[in-house]
């Protein structure tokens, strides 16, 4: 269902954990295209050394395609920016229904560009 997106099962997962917190989008992709570690190391110990690039590199060079990654870009930056932004929307507008409203529009948004960018990329990038 979500290779409609133009997203893989990875991938989505990845654009998911984005809503929380962009910098957990990294952990996610280690954790489960190369299992080397759970997400909250290599999210918050990045610098020491939980993540291997290369290695997670070469491993997602091989798995997902480049209109994959095309459409995972389009729906990871234009997505809800994150779950603090949406909690200093709440706390400005006192309307729990605003909020709602303005997750769902960039999720939507997010997911519908995906969507257009992977049909048009894929004739090209395969």
């Amino acid at each position: 269902m979500t290779k409609f997106f133009g997203m893989g099962w990875r991938t989505f997962m990845a654009f998911i954990t984005a809503a929380f917190a962009k910098e957990a989008v990294l952990g996610t992709l280690n954790a489960v295209f190369a299992g080397q570690s759970n997400v909250a190391d290599v999210a918050f110990n990045a610098s020491t050394g939980g993540v291997d690039t290369l290695a997670l590199s070469q491993i997602m060079s091989q798995t997902i395609s480049g209109a994959e990654a095309l459409a995972f870009m389009f729906a990871s930056t234009f997505s809800v920016p994150c779950l603090m932004a949406l909690s200093t929307t709440y706390k400005e507008s006192h309307s729990l229904k605003w909020t709602a409203k303005t997750a769902g529009f960039y999720v939507v948004a997010a997911l519908i560009l995906s969507c257009i960018v992977y049909h048009v990329a894929l004739p090209f990038l395969g």
